[in-house]
């Protein structure tokens, strides 16, 4: 049998002079019974391409240790080393990670790339620890191999466990090969690493902290491989899967999808032609479409097919597409439409160190033609941050294609002068422009419409929310208006904090206002805003309008609340938030509901998404987290107590609630509409009433009832 001796290994291999994947990292992997890695980078890949190797350790009960290093900062490591909670938390978003890694279906349906790793570990061959380290990153790259007449290899250099690392079409790396055989050398070097490693192993590195991952994820991983209909032998056979992991690099390029789901899959017209208008203005331009109208499947078909028109005039053209949004949970959603289109894009947000070195990689990978295409997405806050700008510098303006998504954030003047001067542009948004309305919840004058038209240009397809419910794109919609009084202390507070807004805005158009007026009238708009966000009679109409509903017509609802506390006039009362009290009354009427906030984790959205979708429980109560991307097209009742007068909110709001789903044929729109005391009539109570009606009246000139809520309106001793 052959060992190590037999396999003529250099002293030192370099990138240029050897391939350190063949010429060595394969080939003693092919003969070890014991593997022991310590890397500060891992990457699933370059395991699962070697099956050939993988297969001897499966075969001969070969084991494997794995450490692999994480970044913290001293803070971090100090907190995490002193607090036992704070470490358990850590380490479950580490194993998270990893199992969401070594489970990942992304290459399995063609190569099963990850089969043996999941495999080592179902049958505790293969263990995984976590190096933290005290400012910066454990970042040894050490390796430890073992043949069945114990002779040892260990090797020491800058390759990491990554395809990076040790393929030569990658990285220029370097390594120093230890064997035991050479006596003298080992005695001086190699041992001094395996003592090195054991230290690690067994957390006794002074400064270094290693975590050992909990029994319960390694039986996550296991439970996958039981799953899966695969016959292991067949994997074991593969001999080698470096040519597919490279092919698929080089040739994964992004197509027009026959089928979405289980759905054939054309665009609508009214999405041919905005794209056809957006080329018509030389590839700039911003999308004005309706909430629920299919803005991001309209902008990933047309960089698609931006990419394929490119590369039909030349072979040697690469592109790079960048998404930007302003949050996760709406990043996460772009990724599922992309996969759709065969396009999984580098995800650039959280911390630096979860994308940083794959964008990089991705970055040389592209203008070197390794790769034609490359996806990226980003939120807003990495967008603007120096790393993420001084990697994007090296892509040339040419090869960009910019998808600015909810643009209208892009006309602050942050973001906006961090925005890509790419050569392809797009903004999506149903409400790119502020309205005038919005003065209410921001007083001050903008210059985001001329930030905006600078960048992207001109408005250059706008597809209303009329169209998309004419079109049947979107569902058609009742609307009720739920009439709310305040209270005469609530009206007094308004009618005080009205006046006092009106000095400052009149001292406005004198001239300009100094900082402290600014802070105070930011501050009075929000006191006035949270008046009627918590008008105490909307509770008691809640209370009654939801008690009697049945299970049935219970399921599917949506309760958008107001932001902050409860206002009230006993000033010894304890502070609740409008979102608590809410969520109380409806509990007391035997509602099942779960709050949807931007506090909860991605896990939890995910869960209470799906809990909605399938009925397990009726109702979601959120504020603002639902406003501008997340989708939940299953809410077929939308109870509005927020009370906003901005036009963006409310547009987006009721987008949102009329995404088409299966069975939904129409929505409902309960609309809590705030009205002065019955015994005001100041000037203040007239401007209340109008700007009331302005969403009123947008809201009841779509509806499907519309007669009957404007027969309400006269009811109420109210003019259209």
């Amino acid at each position: 049998m052959t060992n190590f001796k037999d396999l003529d290994i250099k002293t030192v291999y370099r990138t240029g002079d050897d391939d350190i994947y063949r010429d060595f990292y394969s080939k003693v992997l092919n003969e070890s019974i014991s593997y022991d890695r310590a890397v500060g980078f891992f990457s699933s890949h370059i395991l699962s391409m070697n099956t050939r190797g993988l297969s001897h350790l499966v075969k001969n009960n070969g084991r494997m240790r794995l450490i692999i290093g994480k970044p913290l900062d001293q803070d971090e490591y100090d907190a995490i080393n002193q607090g036992h909670d704070l470490k358990e938390k850590l380490l479950a978003d580490l194993s998270n990670q990893l199992v969401q890694m070594l489970t990942n279906s992304e290459d399995n349906d063609k190569f099963n790339r990850l089969t043996l790793l999941v495999y080592l570990i179902a049958c505790n061959r293969l263990e995984i620890k976590f190096a933290l380290r005290r400012q910066g990153m454990y970042h040894e790259k050490i390796g430890i191999l073992k043949d069945n007449n114990n002779n040892i290899i260990v090797f020491q250099g800058s390759a990491n466990e990554t395809p990076h690392g040790l393929m030569g079409l990658y990285n220029a790396e370097s390594i120093c090969v230890y064997k035991s055989w050479d006596e003298h050398i080992f005695e001086n070097y190699g041992k001094y690493y395996i003592e090195g490693f054991e230290r690690l192993w067994n957390n006794q590195q002074k400064d270094t902290l290693v975590l050992s991952i909990p029994s319960n994820e390694y039986n996550s991983i296991a439970n996958s491989i039981k799953s899966t209909s695969l016959d292991i032998n067949t994997v074991i056979q593969d001999e080698d899967f470096y040519e597919k992991f490279t092919s698929i690099q080089q040739k994964r390029e992004p197509i027009i999808p026959t089928k979405i789901g289980d759905n054939e899959f054309n665009i609508y017209e009214h999405q041919r032609k905005t794209l056809m208008k957006w080329k018509a203005n030389h590839y700039k331009g911003i999308f004005e479409l309706a909430t629920g109208s299919g803005k991001t499947i309209t902008a990933i078909y047309g960089a698609v097919k931006v990419y394929q028109s490119r590369r039909e005039k030349s072979s040697n053209t690469v592109m790079c597409m960048i998404i930007s949004v302003p949050y996760i949970e709406l990043a996460k959603q772009w990724v599922e439409n992309l996969k759709f289109f065969n396009i999984f894009p580098i995800e650039c947000y959280g911390s630096k160190s979860q994308w940083i070195n794959t964008l990089k990689y991705q970055i040389s990978y592209l203008n070197n033609n390794i790769k034609p295409f490359i996806a990226i997405i980003v939120v807003n806050k990495t967008l603007v941050s120096d790393n993420f700008q001084r990697l994007i510098k090296k892509i040339h303006s040419k090869n960009i294609l910019f998808i600015g998504d909810e643009c209208h954030h892009h006309g602050s003047k942050n973001i906006n002068e961090a925005l890509i001067p790419a050569k392809y542009r797009m903004g999506l948004s149903a409400t790119p422009f502020r309205y005038e309305n919005e003065e209410f919840d921001n007083p001050f004058t903008n210059q985001d419409k001329e930030r905006l038209e600078n960048y992207y240009g001109r408005i250059v397809a706008t597809y209303s929310l009329s169209d998309a419910i004419n079109d049947k794109v979107l569902s058609p919609y009742n609307y009720y208006i739920i009439p709310v009084y305040l209270t005469f202390y609530e009206q007094e507070k308004y009618d005080e904090l009205s006046t006092e807004i009106g000095k400052i805005i009149a001292k406005q158009k004198h001239g300009k206002l100094n900082q402290s007026d600014k802070e105070h009238l930011t501050t009075l708009c929000g006191q006035r805003i949270r008046i009627l966000g918590s008008a105490s009679n909307k509770f008691a109409k809640l209370y009654n309008i939801t008690k009697n509903i049945n299970s049935k017509e219970k399921k599917h609802t949506l309760f958008y609340a107001g932001e902050g506390k409860v206002f009230n006039d006993e000033p010894l009362k304890e502070d609740e938030s409008v979102i608590k009290r809410i969520s109380e009354i409806l509990k007391n009427n035997g509602w099942k509901l779960s709050r949807f906030t931007s506090s909860l984790s991605k896990k939890d959205r995910t869960t209470i998404l799906q809990a909605f979708k399938e009925e397990s429980i009726d109702a979601l109560v959120a504020m603002k987290v639902l406003d501008e991307g997340i989708d939940v097209p299953a809410c077929k009742n939308a109870y509005i107590l927020a009370s906003t007068r901005n036009p963006r909110q409310y547009i987006q709001r009721r987008g949102r609630i009329l995404r088409k789903s299966e069975g939904k044929d129409y929505a409902n729109i309960y609309d809590f509409v705030v009205l002065p005391n019955d015994y005001s009539g100041s000037e203040n109570s007239s401007s209340l009433v109008k700007s009331e009606l302005e969403r009123v009246n947008d809201f009841i000139l779509l509806a499907s009832n519309k007669f009957e809520a404007e027969q309400q309106l006269k009811e109420y001793g109210l003019n259209l």
